[in-house]
């Protein structure tokens, strides 16, 4: 990657973060162009430079950090350990991924209905590939005899609830941080779909 690339791309980082910010604490509906600018210290014109639109902003930022993830759970999907492991730190990594993001997991929960329908599509696209991932550990699993008559689709969405959730509830910077939050979803999960050891 060249040096004008890796700024552009520092840029483009920073001005997610800012967006994000403004977009979850403000809604994205309410957000102008021109406020965008103004929270970036940049001209309107300047912002016209990197998108065309508020809506090509917002959809970057999502498919951003859908990209930024699926490559960590693809590289963990592609491990040489046991389908036990490979689901814990799956279950860990998207735990802190998206709880230590709140504002872009806010975006991603509440706005995508805010995106036209060929931005949509590419979103939920690579949806269907987390829970395809995940559904490739489950078959795993099972095949191993090492999980109970839990069907998958409940165990993943069952998991994905209590990600998302978190927005409505728990507060970065409390007594549980992200990593314990992390570790405890993850032990609620698999301590209720894997078989007892026998004594």
């Amino acid at each position: 990657m060249t040096a004008t690339n890796i700024r552009h791309s520092k840029k483009l980082k920073e001005i997610f973060k800012t967006v994000s910010h403004l977009f979850a604490s403000k809604g994205y509906h309410s957000a102008s162009m021109r406020q965008i600018a103004q929270e970036l210290g940049m001209k309107k014109s300047s912002l016209y430079h990197y998108f065309e639109s508020k809506e090509e902003i917002l959809f970057k930022i999502m498919n951003h950090a859908m990209d930024e993830a699926l490559a960590s759970l693809e590289e963990i999907c592609a491990k040489g350990v046991s389908p036990e492991e490979k689901l814990r730190q799956v279950l860990i990594f998207y735990s802190t991924y998206y709880v230590g993001d709140q504002e872009g997991l806010i975006l991603l929960i509440n706005e995508i209905s805010s995106l036209r329908e060929n931005y949509r599509r590419i979103l939920i696209e690579k949806e269907r590939h987390y829970l395809n991932l995940m559904r490739m550990i489950f078959d795993e699993l099972d095949k191993s005899g090492k999980m109970r008559e839990i069907p998958h689709s409940i165990a993943i969405f069952a998991f994905f609830g209590m990600v998302h959730y978190t927005i409505k509830w728990y507060r970065p910077g409390g007594s549980i941080n992200v990593d314990q939050l992390s570790d405890y979803f993850a032990n609620i999960l698999t301590e209720g779909i894997f078989k007892p050891n026998p004594a």
